[in-house]
């Protein structure tokens, strides 16, 4: 469990704003330098100054223990009389150990490690190169100085990805849509939380998305081109809409408004590698990396992306880092766990979902985690057993609308029967499935490649 999850909310947010340091001249300022210095520190040397997605002018801020951490690390060729010296920082506590935010940086040292266990095991290096020139949100803050440090303090929580920082997030944002119903940023980023909290924490699929979808359109009602709402609605276009068209369209829109948002790219980058478009997948995926190295969150999702483009030892290897170094990332678990179905390993499934319920705490999960702990302490063949039945039942009655993991089970128990019957409602339904890595392992597993290929490309996005 994060430390963040176990914080009183006030404790997490007062953390996030004690150690925020808002604009170019106050960054500046802590080192004692100008500002084109640090601009360009920020450019050539990664110095970790974050920015809200989604324009090109605005706020941009750092974090006090990053800017320390950075400052500590000696950098070959340097100029002479470069040497960094950071204020001595504020005695406080440990930051909460979360899951890597997406639209934060990680400190240099972090970053190295990574590098270095990726390279130990023989896999792809991470790059770790800053944008050509930084770029800061085209954000306008809210003239009301309380709303505009809601609003930040907001995207600090949703950032840091934890039940906890997430739920914070969302209430917080929700309080400036309401003081500020006319800032476009304030509906998108509400959307965004509402999205992100459907695989972080315990939020219902279907209330997620109809909240989120409302929020965005406010958004973009009130602005037409705001990149933030665009990525939004592209999101629910594909994953609750299964609508490839739709979210091509509104993705496309994010990126010719704002072709550097990263978060856009990695969103982008998830759908391409989940319909099966690999190489612009990873494609995507990789101009995310450039600008936001050293994301567990991006690296999850990279990893994922890897072993279902048939990379498979690259991508296990980098989940399997992410498991070891960040035991609490909830996507993680979930990806290992269907590697181990691939690898006919049900007893690792079982435990990996086991523990994807208990960081996500939604109570339905939390009944399938107690089933399968039992069926854990009695053995791998009724673990075998009751992940095989339940995922019969959910085929035979078309209850899931992302069947591919259960047909995968069906297939590595030879259930071909229950797959034939998830394709037929399928079928009388016109429905559009994604998940193209695991449906290529369904098909690898058929005792008819051929047919059995054919029959589910008629339900792929």
């Amino acid at each position: 469990m994060d430390r963040a999850t176990a914080l009183p909310e006030r404790d997490v947010a007062s953390r996030f704003a004690e150690d925020r340091i808002d604009g170019w001249k106050s960054i500046a300022a802590y080192f004692g330098r100008d500002r084109t210095t640090v601009i360009r520190w920020a450019r050539e040397r990664a110095l970790p100054v974050h920015r809200l997605p989604g324009g090109r002018v605005g706020t941009v801020y750092a974090l006090r223990g990053e800017l320390d951490r950075w400052a500590s690390v000696p950098v070959n060729g340097a100029d002479a009389g470069e040497t960094v010296v950071s204020a001595p920082p504020a005695l406080s506590p440990d930051p909460p150990a979360t899951s890597a935010p997406v639209a934060q940086g990680r400190p240099r040292p972090r970053l190295l490690a990574i590098l270095a266990a990726l390279l130990v095991i023989a896999i792809v290096a991470l790059v770790t190169v800053w944008p050509a020139a930084p770029r800061a949100s085209g954000v306008v803050l809210p003239a009301d100085p309380a709303v505009a440090s809601r609003f930040l303090m907001a995207r600090d929580l949703v950032a840091a990805r934890s039940p906890a920082t997430l739920a914070r997030g969302v209430a917080l944002l929700q309080a400036v849509t309401t003081a500020a119903p006319g800032f476009a940023p304030g509906h998108a980023a509400l959307a965004e939380a509402l999205l992100l909290s459907r695989e972080f924490a315990q939020q219902d699929d279907a209330e997620a998305f109809d909240r989120a979808r409302v929020a965005a359109r406010r958004s973009l009602r009130l602005a037409p081109d705001l990149p933030m709402a665009r990525r939004a609605m592209g999101f629910i276009a594909y994953w609750a809409d299964h609508d490839r068209a739709e979210a091509d369209l509104q993705f496309g829109a994010a990126l010719a408004a704002d072709p550097d948002d990263a978060l856009t790219r990695f969103w982008y980058g998830n759908i391409l590698s989940d319909r099966g478009d690999h190489v612009a997948g990873l494609r995507e995926l990789d101009r995310a990396r450039l600008a936001l190295p050293g994301s567990i969150a991006l690296m999850t999702d990279y990893g994922w992306a890897l072993w279902a483009a048939g990379r498979d030892a690259e991508g296990r290897a980098i989940l399997d880092w992410v498991e070891r170094a960040h035991p609490d990332s909830p996507v993680a678990h979930e990806c290992l766990s269907i590697i181990a179905l691939v690898e006919g390993d049900f007893t690792a499934h079982a435990r990996h979902v086991v523990r994807v319920a208990r960081l996500r705490q939604g109570q339905s999960l939390q009944r399938d985690a107690a089933g399968l702990d039992r069926a854990l302490a009695a053995g791998p063949a009724e673990v075998r057993r009751v992940v095989t039945d339940r995922a019969v039942r959910q085929l035979q009655a078309g209850a899931d609308p992302f069947p591919a993991v259960a047909m995968l089970i069906a297939a590595r128990a030879g259930r071909w029967d229950a797959v034939a019957t998830r394709l037929r409602i399928g079928e009388a339904r016109r429905e559009r499935w994604g998940e193209a890595g695991i449906l290529d392992r369904v098909v690898r597993l058929s005792p008819d490649a051929k047919v059995w290929d054919a029959l589910i490309a008629r339900r792929r996005i």
